[in-house]
This record gives structure tokens, C-alpha cells and sequence, in this order.
């Protein structure tokens, strides 16, 4: 089993139709996605379990992560930007098995905050909320 390698995984933001890296990112935490079920018990029940059954869909979760925040790069002005102008995106995370693994998804809706702390740099973290899930790679 392989190990792939975190350094080098790209953030990427679809802008005019061309993906464009969110530059400076520290961590991503992928999304935590759920298979949504249902409590499916009955009253003639006799087992201490309870029995769940699936609905067939699943919450796609959110993707958050931490970058170096810099007001003045443009990757970080068109993130905030969708806070004023809120719109569905596209976005992928490529990871760094030399491209062969990427999720692309769409975005819902972005949140944002930010860090001051004495003895480190201005960090920002935000939020992506998945519209719908990622595709996976197949391969």
C-alpha cells in the first residue's frame, strides 16, 4: 500500500473556467462524509440492538483548511469574494501522487475567519461547504 505524500497538494479554485491554486495553504481537513440512514426498529423487536437501514444518499460534508493569509494576493481576494457575492464554485484538491488523484466538487458556500497570534504569521482559515459529493478518482 502506498503512502502519498501530503507536500505539493494544490487547492485549486475554478475562476473564468480555469482552475487556479489558493496559494500559501498550511492544512486541509477533507471532508467527513456520512451515508445517511434511518432508525429502522420495530415494535416486535426483541434484540437489545437497534437497527439502522440506508436511504441510499450522502451528506457531503465540508472542506476546511488554514492558510498564510495575505490581503494582497489575488487567490485570497477571490476567496473572500464570495462571501459578498455568494455563488456556487468548483473546486479540486489535487494531491501530490503527481496529479493521478484529484476530488473535484462543487462548493455551496465558503466561511472565513482569521488568526493574530504573537511569534507567528497572519493565518486565515475558511470553510467549503460541498454541494454535492467529490469525484473520486476511478483509478
Amino acid at each position: 500500500m502506498a503512502k502519498i505524500v501530503c507536500k505539493g497538494t494544490v487547492l485549486q479554485q475554478e475562476i473564468a473556467t480555469v482552475y487556479t491554486p489558493v496559494a500559501q495553504v498550511i492544512s486541509l481537513d477533507l471532508p467527513e462524509m456520512e451515508s445517511e440512514t434511518y432508525e429502522a426498529d420495530t415494535l416486535d423487536n426483541a434484540t437489545a440492538g437497534i437497527p439502522y437501514e440506508s436511504t441510499g444518499r450522502t451528506e457531503p460534508g465540508s472542506l476546511s483548511g488554514e492558510l498564510f493569509y495575505d490581503p494582497v494576493l489575488q487567490s485570497h481576494k477571490d476567496l473572500l469574494a464570495l462571501l459578498t457575492t455568494p455563488a456556487a464554485q468548483n473546486w479540486k484538491v489535487i494531491f501530490a501522487d503527481v496529479g493521478t488523484s484529484e476530488w473535484a466538487f462543487a462548493g455551496a458556500g465558503i466561511s472565513f475567519g482569521g488568526t493574530v497570534a504573537l511569534n507567528d504569521g497572519l493565518k486565515g482559515s475558511f470553510g467549503i461547504k460541498l454541494g454535492n459529493l467529490p469525484t473520486f478518482p476511478t483509478s
